[in-house]
């Protein structure tokens, strides 16, 4: 028995059972979850990039089949009387408190525990007596490796020394091909960042033991230090033909970094027995990322999730600022609105669409979870689900009241003292595409919209069809990226059906209203396309000289049948002038 249990009496026989039922269920979700993760190392070396995402999907559901397993089994144990049920439930908290509180993972089964407490008891807002609430301050780990998160390497001489050491002592030190050269590589490109930051100096480098692995790239993560500052370094690997792996690349920008752990990438996998330790050692390299986001790039999204829920509900207590309408093009499928003092939308299912709107709630539900699934692949934002969230009335603009009370009455209860958000969906708030072309100078717009082409190439390259390829449909991060936000139409492109515009018989065909040819669900005309990528004016200039074909069916139909031959493009999650070259 740990010294943490010894601190809570016995529970009669139904609390002890409840208490242990979750314990037993949390350790079940996560060791299944460390399972899965085990895998990538192999499906890394092994170019297993159809399993790994088979892993990745299998892994995504793993926190979902724990919690409602547990309050299927929990239901089993509580007494049907709603008081006494509360009772007991109170009463197992403090017991599961001491099951798990010396748990290197503890913070995770907080969570886990709040995730079945909700959906058992159908928790709306906020429930202090039954939930783990807490939202003052919390301290992540301390960051001084003595836990062994991460290795230490002295820089006492020579860097490329340190390099090697690196290297040889991480768990992919069998498999380098030449390590030599690597290490030359890697110190030229350390060295010339010192000279340019520090004048040279440098005391260690810090290197988590963990390898980050996503999609066809794994990573060796640290920092370099001199006296009290740090700076990341970020070394990506990529394996060969031959099975060897190689240096691909060095990161040492806190930009480059931030895009690496960023909410348009998929989650890392990343195997640690101490998450906390490992997001206490992100943080120390990008300052500014929030934590909810640092734990759903390690794989965490229920714990980012818990995070994000927090962060939200303190900074409520600390403002004043109403929510109002996102700025940009009121959508036809989803009512979209913000605080403007937090960088984050909420984004709900109107209860119906217009006509042209070919799709119901129940497929924009899915489409969400199709990219909650996939490779994001830097160009899709990642979404949050929330259920049953409240907030006080008076928090809210009444045009905005208005509008949830006229077109969301599925999704939003309103009363006279708060407003109760059934089912939401959370995403990092960017500048819309359509105000940003407009609003920024000449050459930022020029750019915006070069990226906007090459965002619509990469969504095409990971087998997705954006479906409405409008501006207002994108984004742009703060550091400049385009990105989809918009998923109400989103398919694979396997899903649809490529057509050259056919050619019209008479001018009486081409007056009509409606298509003088068959027309099916899934067919789409990428000669349309020009019509409306022509606005404002930058995008159709820049469109016709640098990305004149995806107005043509034939790239559309390329993109298709090289995913259905089994193509797997590479995305690298930073520019290709950074990659070393192949030898």
């Amino acid at each position: 028995m740990t010294e943490i249990e010894t601190l809570v009496p016995a529970a009669d026989p139904a609390v002890e059972r409840l208490a242990l039922v979750l314990h037993d269920s949390f350790v079940a979700y996560h060791d299944a979850y460390l399972e899965v993760t085990h895998r990538a190392a192999n499906r890394f070396l092994n170019r297993e990039w159809d399993e790994h995402q088979d892993d990745n999907t299998e892994r995504l559901g793993l926190h979902k089949k724990g919690v409602w397993s547990a309050v299927d089994a929990t239901r089993l144990i509580l007494s049907d009387d709603a008081e006494t049920a509360r009772r007991q439930w109170i009463d197992a908290r403090r017991r599961y408190v001491a099951l798990v509180g010396g748990r290197m993972d503890f913070e995770l089964a907080e969570t886990f525990y709040n995730s079945v407490t909700r959906r058992l008891f159908e928790v709306v807002g906020l429930d202090i007596g039954l939930e783990f609430l807490w939202l003052g301050p919390t301290a992540l780990p301390a960051d001084d490796g003595t836990r062994g998160e991460y290795r230490n390497f002295p820089v006492d001489e020579s860097l490329s020394e340190s390099v090697r050491q690196i290297l040889e002592h991480s768990p992919l030190a069998s498999q380098f091909g030449d390590i030599e050269l690597d290490v030359e590589h890697i110190a030229t490109e350390i060295q010339a960042e010192l000279d340019e930051i520090w004048d040279g100096y440098i005391d260690s480098i810090d290197i988590l033991r963990p390898v980050f692995y996503r999609n066809k790239g794994a990573y060796l993560v640290g920092r370099l230090r001199w006296l009290n500052r740090v700076n990341p370094v970020i070394l990506p690997v990529a394996v060969t033909s031959d099975g060897s792996v190689r240096v691909d690349a060095v990161l040492l920008a806190e930009l480059s970094a931030s895009r690496l752990f960023g909410y348009t990438r998929s989650y890392f996998h990343v195997l640690c027995r101490r998450p906390a330790a490992v997001v206490a050692f992100l943080k120390s390299l990008l300052p500014v990322k929030p934590v909810a986001e640092l734990y759903t790039s390690i794989g965490y999204s229920a714990h980012g999730k818990t995070n994000l829920f927090r962060a939200l509900y303190r900074h409520m207590e600390h403002s004043n600022t109403r929510f109002e309408r996102a700025r940009g093009a009121r959508g036809m499928v989803m009512a979209v609105f913000t605080l403007p003092s937090f960088d984050v939308v909420f984004k709900l299912i109107k209860d119906r669409f217009p006509p042209s709107k070919r799709t119901t709630p129940e497929d924009v539900q899915r489409r969400y979870k199709l990219v909650f699934d996939r490779d994001k692949v830097g160009r899709l934002v990642d979404a949050q689900e929330f259920t049953n969230l409240s907030f006080d009335r008076d928090r809210f603009d009444e045009d905005l009241i208005e509008e949830l009370q006229a077109d969301c009455q599925r999704s939003v209860t309103v009363t006279e003292d708060e407003v109760i958000l059934h089912h939401v969906y959370t995403e990092r708030r960017l500048y819309p595409l359509d105000l940003y072309l407009r609003e920024m100078a000449p050459d930022r717009a020029r750019e915006a919209a070069v990226d906007y082409g090459n965002a619509i190439k990469d969504l095409a390259s990971a087998n997705i069809f954006p479906g409405d390829l409008f501006p207002k449909n994108f984004g742009v991060s703060r550091h400049g990226v385009v990105v989809f936000y918009d998923y109400d139409e989103l398919a694979l492109l396997s899903e649809v059906n490529f057509r050259k515009m056919p050619v019209s018989q008479s001018y009486e065909d081409e007056m009509l209203d409606q298509p003088w040819f068959p027309v099916e669900a899934n067919d789409v005309f990428p000669e349309e396309f020009r019509t409306y990528l022509r606005s404002p004016r930058v995008v159709g200039e820049v469109f016709d000289e640098v990305h004149p074909e995806i107005c043509t069916v034939e790239f559309w139909q390329e993109m298709k049948a090289r995913h259905q031959g089994g193509e797997r493009p590479n995305f690298f999650p930073y520019p290709q002038q950074y990659r070393f070259p192949e030898n």
